[in-house]
């Protein structure tokens, strides 16, 4: 069976292997609560008091509810604040008045796990106001390669796969990298999304974080594509791109900030290997003599073979036929071509 791919996780950790349960994108990512999640802040824990907006991230495929959200000055007393829904589950906190520079907050909210830490959240110091981004930064296209990935699928959570990939290169621009631990990233690809990645998921080198190449199906920077699934292998869930050419697009979300940061592209291919072209019929000393197939019938039935090996496997790029022929069909009377 054959079709297009790579994969960008390499191999996944199932946490419910072995249970009988169909595998899925939350089984193999990773538990479905864990003790995860946080208040992006800078290295040295600080926030910029000019940042458009607060972040309380909760653990994968948890949603954290805005009502407990609170955001409060060392003392414990309440800084006014708007709290909204955001991507990932997140919620947002946009102060009423700007933050004052070297004083002291504390962001918390009530963590959607019903075991672990009951609070989530963290103290912070506001520093001095940072110019806001208007850049993104550099997207480039690595060198595309092809050989044996793994992939979603099977009851292991992994399939290995012949398939193409590359992967992207992300340079931020130096001045929005003070801001990236409170950026989101979504990948498109010819428009259609391909992956997302949670507020602090790229570095100042624009690196992935191996935390969250680890609990998303799909690395934000990886594409690739599924060419071949030989049987007995399992089928896997996710074949991936299209071989052909492509355009990924980049989207940052630095939520409110206006105007909003631009997006940035990079035209790219992925190609599945050549296969070899059907064998021409050597059909000499073949004729219709004894009920052998005539040169147009033998062509009409590669046609019909064809056409049932295309329906039959909708995952073969160049289905292969080799003709029937047997000793009756060939024999040394003179070919007999119809009129």
């Amino acid at each position: 069976m054959t079709r297009r791919g790579w994969k960008a996780l390499g191999v996944v950790t199932c946490m419910m292997g072995g249970t009988g349960l169909p595998p899925s994108a939350e089984a193999c990512s990773g538990p479905v609560c864990d003790s995860g999640g946080s208040v992006p802040t800078s290295a040295s824990a600080e926030v910029p008091a000019n940042l458009p907006a607060l972040f309380i991230v909760p653990p994968i495929f948890q949603t954290l509810d805005a009502g407990s959200v609170h955001l409060r000055t060392a003392e414990g007393a309440d800084v006014a604040a708007t709290v909204t829904p955001s991507a990932h589950g997140s919620a947002v906190v946009v102060p009423a008045a700007p933050l004052v520079p070297g004083a002291a907050y504390r962001l918390e909210g009530d963590s959607p796990c019903p075991y672990g830490p009951g609070t989530l959240g963290a103290t912070f110091t506001a520093s001095a106001p940072l110019p806001l981004p208007r850049a993104t930064g550099l997207l480039e296209a690595g060198l595309e390669q092809q050989g044996t990935v793994a992939v979603i699928g099977g009851a292991t959570c992994s399939v290995d796969t012949q398939g193409s990939s590359l992967r992207l290169r992300f340079t931020p621009a130096p001045e929005l990298v003070p801001f990236l631990p409170w950026v989101h990233w979504t990948v498109e690809v010819d428009g259609k999304p391909w992956a997302t990645a949670p507020h602090g998921s790229l570095g100042p080198t624009g690196e992935l974080a191996d935390t969250i190449r680890l609990k998303y199906t799909r690395d934000l920077l990886w594409l690739y594509t599924v060419c071949e699934v030989t049987p007995p292998t399992a089928h896997p869930q996710d074949l991936g791109l299209e071989p052909g050419r492509h355009v990924a697009t980049l989207r940052p979300v630095l939520e409110h900030l206006d105007p909003p940061l631009p997006s940035v592209e990079v035209p790219f291919e992925l190609t599945c290997p050549k296969k070899p072209a059907d064998p021409v019929p050597d059909d000499e000393g073949c004729s219709q003599a004894g009920g052998g197939l005539t040169a147009l019938g033998l062509l009409a039935t590669l046609q019909l073979w064809r056409r049932r090996a295309r329906s039959a496997s909708p995952l073969s790029h160049v289905p292969t036929f080799q003709p029937p022929v047997s000793d009756e069909a060939c024999t040394d009377t003179p070919r007999s071509w119809p009129p």
